[in-house]
């Protein structure tokens, strides 16, 4: 790799294993050479339709896998990409992003056919979900570069890129995140590349199920990480634990990722498809949503696994860290921080540093100010640690309350 670049970690796969699968949705595969021309391909569209370094490429895809090249290709172009998940593309502040560009289906379709999902069909959403929408008030022709009176406020570490080649303190991301009132976290390059770094989570050799729902903001990492360690990701084809199970089965995965709302489903739905497994991963915002009950559970359904919970935000990405074992030494544990990340308690809040961090919330300078101070994120959650360094969120502190609660400006 030439630097630690979004679109090189595709690259690099590519020159080192170009027959390799790299990505697998239903019957439907890209090897890493594939992958990487749709990439560029993507890259290319992107530039004809105007967008230029720093621009923001908003992407309402109900598909992650068809969303994916294009992930890639804003990040060699320069651009900041802006997955929207359906409850997001509701609920956020109108005008707290103004791209220049929002991707079609059509077009994602035109960059690789082989990702395309098939033809939505007339259905009632699922319980819980809101129905796909873009993001605020649709521009005049969606899909087109549109004129602004006044270019949209730069994010947090975007200034003025101009034109050339994007460097690793570029935007790249632009991630959506709560409590209260929605925020956008902007992740750089440098910092996105090093989230996905093998060494920060290392995964076994051998294909990886994302059962991340679509749109959740973590699924991006998830693939990236995957694809560091040049290994195949496996998408399932519908939404649902069943769809999950029968991608663990039929591609003999190695590892299954997945929020603990997704593992609850799995493990009703068809828990002996999951026996194979070599690592079983829970990830979440909100450690007491993985509670002992549910990895003992995954541990009864994964003999053989190494089941590990994490707890990742949009601003820090990975956190910390804890496995099965810890939950019955520790009980309300929720690990200890992953390598590369640092943390202290200050006041009774956990503070946390390091190269992972986001850059700040995009218009929102007061709350960035309240959250990052000397290269510290504050992260709003009282805490204690143990003398072996295990931390234990205790609650909310008030000021992030009163952050989460702030009107917008």
């Amino acid at each position: 790799m030439t630097g630690l670049l979004i679109g090189e970690v595709v690259r690099s796969a590519a020159e080192a294993a170009p027959r390799r699968t790299a990505l697998v949705r239903g019957g439907r595969a890209l090897t890493f050479a594939e992958l990487d021309a749709a990439c560029d391909r993507a890259a290319r569209h992107l530039a004809a339709r105007g967008v230029r370094r720093g621009d923001r490429v908003a992407c309402p895809a109900r598909s992650l896998a068809a969303a994916l090249p294009a992930y890639v290709g804003a990040a060699r172009a320069g651009a900041v990409f802006v997955p929207l998940e359906r409850a997001t593309a509701l609920a956020r502040p109108p005008g707290a992003v103004t791209p220049c560009l929002v991707l079609t289906e059509a077009e994602l379709a035109e960059v690789c056919p082989a990702l395309a999902p098939a033809p939505a069909t007339a259905r009632a959403p699922a319980p819980g979900h809101a129905p796909a929408s873009p993001p605020g008030p649709a521009p005049a022709g969606e899909g087109r570069p549109r004129a602004t009176a006044t270019p949209p406020d730069p994010a947090p570490g975007e200034g003025d890129p101009g034109e050339g080649d994007p460097g690793e303190g570029d935007p790249h991301l632009l991630l959506f995140t709560g409590p209260g009132r929605t925020r956008g976290a902007v992740v750089s390059q440098r910092a996105g590349a090093l989230r996905a770094h093998c060494g920060v989570r290392p995964e076994p050799p051998g294909a990886l199920v994302c059962g991340l729902p679509p749109g959740h903001w973590s699924a991006w990492t998830a693939v990236l990480r995957q694809w560091q360690a040049r290994g195949t990701v496996v998408l399932p084809e519908e939404e649902g634990p069943a769809a999950v199970c029968a991608a663990v089965r039929e591609h003999r995965a190695a590892r299954l990722l997945g929020t603990p709302r997704v593992w609850e489903g799995v493990l009703d739905t068809a828990p002996h498809h999951l026996a194979a497994l070599r690592c079983a991963d829970v990830e979440t915002a909100e450690p007491g949503a993985a509670p002992p009950r549910l990895l003992e559970a995954i541990r009864t359904a994964t003999p053989g696994a190494r089941v590990r919970a994490f707890f990742a935000t949009p601003e820090t990405g990975d956190l910390t860290a804890w496995e099965h074992a810890d939950v019955r030494a520790r009980p309300g544990t929720c690990g200890t921080p992953v390598p590369g990340v640092r943390a202290r308690l200050a006041r009774g809040e956990l503070w946390v540093r390091g190269p992972l961090l986001f850059d700040g919330y995009v218009r929102d300078k007061r709350a960035t100010d309240a959250a990052l101070r000397d290269g510290w994120y504050r992260t709003g959650r009282a805490a204690r640690r143990d003398e072996d360094g295990y931390l234990y969120l205790t609650g909310r502190r008030r000021a992030e309350r009163e952050r989460a609660a702030a009107p917008s400006p």
